[in-house]
């Protein structure tokens, strides 16, 4: 398996751990379609954008009396590594080096010296995260009546996946003049799984000369998969590398769990611009991890193994053998400017005003700032480009471009201002990309 491979596993666990159990309405780990340019503001020309405020589809749908949908919503990919070069390489090296036993002293003592400060280094450091989501075809449908107000349906699924390493000393152990090194340094392994269906209430609050307001709630009903585990670094099968068995272990120990979250917003807006408010979470729902407390009974070979190195870890606190996962509210505003004549330029801003926990342990608090031209071209109609920046957690700063065509398809990449080096190669340390195929009002 080749090593960016790991890089992309996030990509197919989005299917893989959504296709036969439902998880927060979107993984704040990325967003989806323009948004990666834009940031989390209202645009009309972005119906997927209603996620971000509920407010949003009464603004969306106003003069658009019945029913309205999406074509091919966003499919978003993307991935996060820490600060160290060659990760899965130098693992893999080791992982070699455990399963000879037919060591010198001097290549054992060599192991030692050279990969305690790795593991120590990379139990800092390690971090590869993948993930994607997804909105069904047609969603999110929105059903507007000037009397009654706008309803909207939407329903997303979303996958992640977190490994990080827990280091542990290397022992050398000898028999004659033969020697091999011993640890019970592991991958930890966290994944959610996401399917929410979210179902939406906006109307048009007050209005006068200056603008109108527009208020809005979303019940967000998830069902989320949460699972752990440990890999034993020593216990790994002969030839198998790091990438196999993550691909093959990830989804052990998983739980599934319903709740509801609840999602209230504000926008008001103006000809020229528009400003709001969300508040995510309001209710800070609670879901359950898969447990990795155990007594080991019934378990041999490689999985009596993990097992043992999880309780290990879990005695001297390095990880919990159990978990809850409290989605938080999340405070946001947002704001937008057109300039220029027939709004052929604009403005975008927003910003969290505290920070969210994802499911996997990681800190999130996106701002973003963007900047749209508005051309009149059938080709490409539009063209982006921002700036974000996580203020929690990494911290990492991203640039963004993207790009309309046939005013229909949508493309948005967002890369880190850090890179690392990946199997010799520099690259970003982290990335993202979304497409989509949006109807516009």
């Amino acid at each position: 398996m080749n090593r960016l491979s790991i890089l992309v596993l996030g990509f197919a666990s989005l299917f893989a751990v959504t296709d036969h159990r439902v998880a927060h309405s979107q993984d704040i780990f990325q967003s989806q379609g323009p948004s990666l340019t834009r940031g989390h503001t209202s645009s009309i020309h972005d119906l997927s954008a209603s996620r971000h405020n509920p407010a949003a589809s009464s603004y969306f749908m106003k003069g658009n009396n019945g029913w309205q949908s999406n074509l091919i919503g966003p499919v978003s990919a993307g991935y996060e590594v820490g600060k160290i070069d060659s990760l899965i390489d130098e693992l893999d090296e080791l992982i070699d080096i455990l399963e000879n036993e037919d060591l010198s002293v001097e290549q054992a003592l060599e192991a030692k010296e050279r990969f305690e400060p790795f593991l120590e280094n990379a139990a800092r450091d390690g971090l590869i995260k993948v993930g994607g989501n997804a909105a069904l075809p047609f969603f999110p449908v929105f059903y507007h009546n000037s009397a009654l107000g706008t309803f909207t349906a939407d329903l997303l699924i979303s996958g992640s996946l977190r490994s990080t390493v827990l280091a542990d000393d290397i022992d050398i152990i000898g028999f004659n003049d033969n020697f091999r090194i011993n640890t019970s340094a592991a991958l930890y392994l966290k994944s959610v799984g996401i399917v929410s269906l979210g179902l939406g209430y906006s109307r048009m609050s007050y209005q006068n000369d200056s603008g109108a307001l527009h208020t809005g709630v979303k019940v967000n009903i998830n069902q989320m998969n949460l699972g752990k585990n440990v890999l034993s670094l020593a216990a790994l099968e002969d030839g198998e590398d790091i990438g196999d068995a993550i691909q093959d272990d990830y989804e052990e120990n998983a739980n599934s769990s319903v709740n509801i979250g609840i999602d209230v917003g504000g926008l008001w807006v103006s000809e020229r611009y528009t400003a709001g408010f969300t508040i995510k979470d309001i209710n800070e729902p609670e879901y359950d991890y898969g447990s990795l407390i155990s007594n080991c009974s019934g378990l041999s070979g490689v999985s009596l193994d993990n097992c043992f190195v999880a309780q290990d870890a879990i005695a001297q606190g390095a990880i919990a053998g159990s978990e809850v996962y409290v989605a938080n509210a999340q405070a946001n505003i947002e704001a937008s400017a057109w300039l220029g004549e027939q709004f052929s330029w604009g403005l975008h801003s927003s910003i969290d005003l505290n920070d969210k926990n994802d499911p996997l342990g990681d800190v999130y608090q996106w701002a973003s700032i963007g900047a749209t031209a508005r051309l009149n071209n059938w080709f490409v109609p539009e063209l982006r480009a921002g700036y974000s920046k996580n203020l929690a957690g990494t911290e990492l700063g991203f640039y963004s471009l993207g790009i309309t065509f046939f005013k229909r398809a949508e493309l948005d990449i967002r890369w880190a201002d850090e890179s690392i080096d990946i199997d010799g190669t520099s690259a970003p340390r982290s990335a993202y990309v979304s497409f989509a195929i949006q109807t516009k009002f």
